[in-house]
């Protein structure tokens, strides 16, 4: 909350001493909530006692607060603003200033393409017709059915989009081409698509955008990329939510730079995200996802320093911070986190990441906990720590013989990981082996974040004898040009 907002809240809903308030000031003066802090500076009152039902009545009260804050402060609170009233008028039997009312709702939403309010506004007005054209024997309906019923084909569309949105977030997070022919399928029934993306509406954004992910070639999709970008940035789309679809859309072109490797446009991307997270209010969650695109970039390419990352409190990089592991790129960057230091021979900061992120994923991530329990042998296998990796190897012997279930290719990297550790001096050879067996995994969740996370390099590092730890710093000294190779032989020489 801004302090114009808190003021409000203690102004207009906390004016009076209460319990309520006693909570809202002692949290409010706490730079990270602590509740055992809280419970303790309570603990002579129902606060302490009761304080999960005093969370509840206080989020209650501050949303109220901002709800009455927030008041024709944006479009869409005006326009709700305005149905309400018109309901208050036509109970009131006060019809042509309702019928005035509404007018103006429906003129906003026509003006900002609020599609979903511009129906509800359309409904109430043929409605309200209804209600006039039975008080006069002669007059007839006059609401817009016409535009109602476009209104709705426009929102119809817009949820199919939003549901083919998703869907090309699933086949990114899964790296599965299933999804996307789905996509490509779906937008080759859609008519009219070149008046639709010509149009400001939320709906060009989502065609534009789905129409450049889905193409194969990585110029025209940043072609088609910029030109969305420029769109945002001179005002040419009108919708809710904008600046939000805008940061995902500069995070989708930085992405595409970054695996056509086009160092000095990622560095351009980074430097307009970081911009905007210093001027708007973006929530630090919002920042996960370029900040994992810029680790990416930063692993493949050997750089050690994220400079999104530094922009918020991002957790896990700020040790007074809870971990965050649900959101899909914050555990994404923090995989890239630790696989960079890794490279860079950090190995106090790779014990306490990894160790924190074991054990948050273990409940409810499960291939992503494999995949960490992974990469624990090979830091300790890479560290020369043997006696611990043949301890991890045993273990993970004796969750065999129990009847735990692991897939194919983690019972193969387990057995790959033996065979180097038996016999030392043909660990290049049994690596080449296995680098050229990883393919045959198919559909194995566990194979398939190997590869996302670019553990090859590791087994190249093995072919080519030297340390894991040495490779951000090899990395560093090439200029690599396809994100998308494995790493070429050239790396190992300087």
């Amino acid at each position: 909350m801004s302090a114009a907002e808190k003021r409000f809240l203690k102004i207009h809903f906390s004016s009076v001493k209460s319990h309520l308030t006693e909570l809202f000031d002692f949290v409010n003066a706490q730079d990270i909530y602590d509740e055992k802090l809280v419970k303790a500076h309570f603990s002579d009152s129902l606060i302490s006692k009761n304080l999960k039902v005093y969370k509840v009545q206080l989020t209650e009260l501050i949303l109220r607060s901002q709800v009455a804050y927030h008041a024709k402060r944006t479009i869409r609170s005006q326009i709700r603003i305005l149905l309400e009233e018109v309901d208050i008028l036509i109970s009131q039997f006060l019809v042509p200033v309702a019928m005035a009312r509404l007018h103006k709702a429906i003129a906003i939403c026509k003006e900002n393409n609020e599609t979903a309010l511009l129906v509800v506004a359309l409904q109430h007005q043929l409605m309200l017709e209804r209600y006039i054209s039975q008080q006069k024997v002669n007059k007839p309906s006059e609401g817009d059915g016409k535009l109602l019923n476009e209104a709705l084909q426009s929102l119809i569309l817009e949820t199919e989009l939003i549901q083919l949105v998703r869907l090309m977030d699933t086949s990114s997070i899964s790296e599965n081409g299933k999804e996307k022919s789905t996509v490509i399928a779906a937008l080759n029934k859609i008519s009219n698509r070149d008046a639709l993306r010509a149009s400001n509406n939320a709906n060009a954004f989502y065609l534009a955008r789905l129409e450049a992910l889905t193409t194969e070639d990585f110029h025209d999709r940043i072609s088609r990329q910029e030109q969305i970008i420029e769109r945002f940035q001179t005002n040419q789309y009108r919708f809710i939510n904008q600046q939000y679809l805008y940061l995902e859309m500069l995070s989708d072109l930085m992405d595409s730079y970054v695996t056509v490797t086009n160092e000095p446009k990622v560095e351009e991307m980074i430097g307009l995200i970081g911009k905007l997270f210093e001027e708007e209010h973006y929530h630090a969650k919002f920042l996960y996802l370029p900040a994992y695109i810029e680790a990416k970039h930063n692993f493949y390419h050997g750089i050690t320093k994220h400079r999104l990352s530094s922009f918020r409190a991002i957790s896990g990089l700020d040790s007074e911070l809870e971990i965050e592991i649900d959101n899909t790129f914050a555990l994404r960057f923090h995989f890239f986190e630790i696989l960079s230091n890794m490279t860079a021979g950090n190995s106090e900061k790779i014990k306490g990441l990894l160790s924190a992120l074991q054990s948050l994923t273990k409940p409810n991530h499960y291939p992503e906990n494999v995949l960490l329990d992974l990469i624990e042998v090979i830091d300790h296998y890479d560290c020369d720590n043997i006696r611990t990796v043949n301890y991890l190897l045993s273990s993970f012997q004796r969750k065999l013989k129990r009847g735990k279930t692991f897939t194919p290719f983690t019972i193969a990297t387990y057995d790959f990981i033996k065979k180097i550790v038996k016999n030392p001096e043909e660990k290049g050879t049994i690596a080449k082996q296995f680098l050229a067996e990883i393919v045959e995994f198919n559909n194995d969740e566990v194979q398939k974040l190997w590869l996302q996370f670019y553990l090859t390099d590791w087994l190249n590092c093995l072919i080519y004898d030297i340390k894991f730890s040495e490779l951000a710093n090899k990395k560093s000294k090439r200029k690599r040009t396809n994100i998308k190779e494995q790493i070429s032989t050239d790396i190992f020489f300087d």
